[in-house]
């Protein structure tokens, strides 16, 4: 499994799957699905819950993280399809709402089309599908660099800002 960043460089993949973890008595470093989490997430402190990741499929509600999601050290949101964008709408609600600021990433079945709309939702990681490259992903993620509309993202909305500068220069 390949995971790269915002800007397309490729990570170190420093978290496993919560089998794993289970066998070696540590859940540092593991990502859990939500049944799985839930029956550990009341025993872990916030430093705990910083070392371990959730899984969310389209099928999980998220409501039921909403109050652990800022301490969480990752969430990985499943995409079933590239055509069911619930996993984009899942994401700006984890931003915005529950105060996450870890790691987001995105897995499942994404085109590298979708990586800037990955990154204006919120999300900070990306798993590379096995068909496609690292590299088509980082073209994707540097395609553009104007924005139209605010974002989860937080970046600089340079449409908006040309639009106020010239609203300034023509108050001179």
């Amino acid at each position: 499994m390949t995971v790269v960043n915002i800007q397309g460089e490729v990570l170190d993949q420093i978290w496993r799957d919560f089998d794993a973890a289970s066998d070696s008595n540590s859940l540092d470093s593991s990502i859990a699905n939500l049944v799985d989490l839930s029956g550990h997430i009341e025993k872990l402190d916030e430093q705990s819950l910083s070392r371990v990741g959730v899984r969310l499929t389209v099928d999980d509600d998220a409501k039921e993280i909403a109050d652990h999601a800022k301490h969480l050290g990752l969430i990985d949101l499943v995409f079933p399809q590239f055509k069911d964008g619930r996993p984009f709408s899942t994401a700006v609600t984890i931003r915005r709402d529950y105060g996450f600021t870890g790691d987001l990433r995105a897995s499942g079945d994404i085109l590298p089309d979708q990586a800037l709309f990955l990154v204006r939702c919120g999300f900070s990681s990306i798993v590379v599908p096995p068909q496609f490259s690292v590299e088509q992903f980082k073209v994707s993620l540097g395609a553009y660099s104007v924005a139209y509309q605010p974002a989860a993202d937080g970046g600089v909305n340079l449409v908006q800002d040309l639009r106020a500068a010239a609203v300034e220069v023509a108050a001179e």
